[in-house]
């Protein structure tokens, strides 16, 4: 009796199995905005075998270019043109197999704050304040340990956690404000859901989440807006170079050029005078460009269109979403430069007067200056950079300051 139960189990485990329905567990961006030039939108979806179903929507407004099938099965990606006429509201994407429904999940249609639509950038005027979140004032202890996220709060490790969140941001804007300071510039605030080590934020895990031990979305969006009211600007550190080991696609990759791979780790060798350099050679320039920062941050691969749109795109929802007034846009050279060229590009086609600072870390003003828009580069490359870090002069103070 006992070997057939065990049996009518094992069947029935394997039927279930057998006929599992497929899932949706991500749509990235969850919404966009009505009245955006950059109105055609790429979701990614991502499910158990959703690639077996056929995404289609009935939204007068919104219109379902095409749907992109990858190398998983679990992803989707799909191509959507919001036009003119689209009414904000929630826009219903059917998933049918044989014509029957199986899934559905709504995209939202946002209208857009009518400040979006004019933002203003730091400018030269601006006293900037930089702000390590998690080296800030501890607003929220509840936010200190979050399940489940890895890392918790531990002050008697220097490189641990030391519970600054983004109500101990908020609590000190006047005080900033009082020191003289227009804009605040924050290290990242994304989600880090690393083992260790995570506090600084360069290791992303969810382009779309703010870390939840420092608060959330909403609370970032709040923060924004009354630094904004009390004529504090924001300035947002961005990262499309790399992410964290742990995000949630490195399970599940989509594609294997999402990444850039190699057979064995390879280590980017920093050498920044490559691209500039007649007489590279193609190996040292790959080594440069694909090659990863640490084991724990992967290289993206910006060559690949579905992995480039995404990058962009997150990158406009954030300013749209808190209302910013700068990027500063981490290891500026390291992506692929043609990228970044489209990429800045694009940006300040949707915002005009957003300034977008790049980090270039070097001492020659001839190799920081080569990202900067206007530069008459001799290679040709051109750059629609607003302006670069100067950390040649920072050198030079430095050494002015601590030298006989």
């Amino acid at each position: 009796m006992r070997t057939y139960l065990l049996l009518g189990c094992l069947l029935s485990c394997l039927v279930s199995s057998a006929f599992a329905q497929p899932t949706i567990e991500r749509m990235e961006p969850a919404n966009w905005w009505v009245g955006m030039k950059h109105n055609q939108i790429q979701l990614l979806v991502y499910g158990k075998d959703i690639s077996s179903l056929s995404p289609s929507n009935s939204i007068e407004g919104v219109t379902l270019n095409s749907s992109k099938l990858v190398e998983n099965p679990n992803y989707l990606f799909l191509d959507i043109t919001i036009s003119d006429e689209a009414k904000a509201g929630e826009v219903p994407v059917s998933f049918t197999e044989g014509g029957q429904e199986v899934l559905s999940r709504n995209f939202s249609l946002l209208d857009r704050k009518e400040d979006r639509k004019n933002i203003q950038g730091n400018n030269t005027k601006d006293a900037i304040y930089i702000i390590t979140p998690d080296r800030i004032a501890n607003g929220d202890p509840n936010n200190d340990k979050v399940a489940p996220l890895k890392e918790q709060v531990n002050r008697s490790f220097k490189g641990g956690r030391h519970g600054g969140d983004i109500e101990g941001i908020r609590k000190s804007i006047d005080y900033i404000k009082d020191l003289g300071f227009t804009a605040i510039w924050l290290n990242p605030l994304l989600e880090n859901d690393m083992e260790e080590y995570s506090y600084h934020g360069y290791s992303t895990t969810d382009y779309y989440r703010v870390d939840s031990r420092f608060g959330t979305n909403e609370e970032y969006q709040s923060m924004a807006e009354e630094a904004r009211s009390k004529g504090v600007k924001l300035i947002m550190d961005m990262i499309v170079n790399h992410c964290g080991s742990e995000h949630w696609w490195m399970k599940d990759l989509p594609m294997q050029d999402w990444i850039n791979q190699w057979p064995s780790y390879t280590e980017t060798n920093h050498r920044k005078t490559v691209l500039q350099d007649p007489y590279v050679s193609d190996i040292d320039k790959k080594t440069f460009t694909d090659g990863w920062f640490v084991p724990t941050m992967p290289d993206l691969n910006q060559r690949n269109p579905l992995m480039a749109q995404y990058l962009l795109q997150n990158s406009i929802w954030w300013v749209e979403y808190l209302g910013l007034s700068g990027i500063r846009m981490d290891t500026y050279p390291y992506p692929d430069e043609e990228y970044m060229t489209v990429w800045t590009k694009e940006m300040m086609e949707e915002y005009p007067d957003l300034n977008i600072v790049g980090e270039e870390w070097f001492e020659w003003p001839t190799i920081v200056s080569y990202w900067q828009k206007g530069k008459n580069n001799p290679n040709g490359y051109t750059s629609y950079l607003r302006s670069v870090m100067d950390f040649p002069v920072q050198a030079e103070m430095s050494r002015a300051l601590t030298r006989e």
